[in-house]
């Protein structure tokens, strides 16, 4: 006996067809769906920015600043690593010296502090359009808000010290500014190129 499949009906006759399952669907949203509607927010006055503009933007600069760690690291602090190796003979050499690891590190805060100085952005910052302003900034300022040698330097040092003992973690989070221990301490913050009022 010949087995007859029931076929389905078009919404012409009268039938529907049988509803397909969903798919499932992440309950956190992607980050080009937050870089998404974050530039849609920004197109709108303050007072009409839905109330999770300021989360968001929090969570944008977040993953910005990590995009341009990466590639400081990456065009100033690898070349630095390769030349050391290249100079004591190899990784193995490079590990056991402290001495070199502190004068790497103490090249590479120097070179990210000149670039600071001058533009007040590295290279990673200048990609991801951030700058390193004093904490004194307003948009219509007629004061110099740029961050000196010095301070850039000792800063990037700060910054070493407090996430090598953890505490870097913490102090966004506790902070009622949502700034860095770094940035809190030797008075400056990253401002968007673009939105100069947008800061963390």
């Amino acid at each position: 006996m010949r087995k007859i499949t029931p076929k389905l009906l078009s919404p012409a006759l009268g039938a529907t067809n049988p509803p397909m399952p969903n798919k499932p669907v992440s309950s956190k949203p992607r980050f080009r769906t937050i870089k998404k509607l974050y530039k849609q927010s920004q197109a709108l006055n303050p007072e009409q920015r839905p109330s999770t503009y300021n989360t968001i933007a929090r969570e944008i600069f977040v993953a910005r600043r990590l995009k341009a760690l990466l590639v400081d690291i990456f065009m100033i602090y690898t070349p630095i690593l390769y030349c050391t190796y290249w100079i004591l003979g190899g990784a193995q050499e490079f590990r056991q010296s402290q001495l070199a690891i502190a004068l790497c590190f103490g090249a590479y805060a120097g070179i990210c502090a000149l670039f600071i100085a001058k533009s007040g952005q590295t290279p990673g910052l200048r990609y991801v359009r951030l700058k390193l302003v004093d904490q004194s900034f307003l948009p219509k300022s007629t004061t110099n808000p740029q961050v000196g040698f010095w301070r850039a330097f000792v800063r990037m040092f700060v910054w070493a010290f407090s996430y090598a003992i953890a505490i870097g973690f913490i102090v966004p989070f506790i902070s009622k500014s949502h700034q860095c221990l770094h940035d809190s301490l030797m008075h400056t913050k990253i401002i968007d190129v673009d939105e100069p009022t947008q800061n963390t």
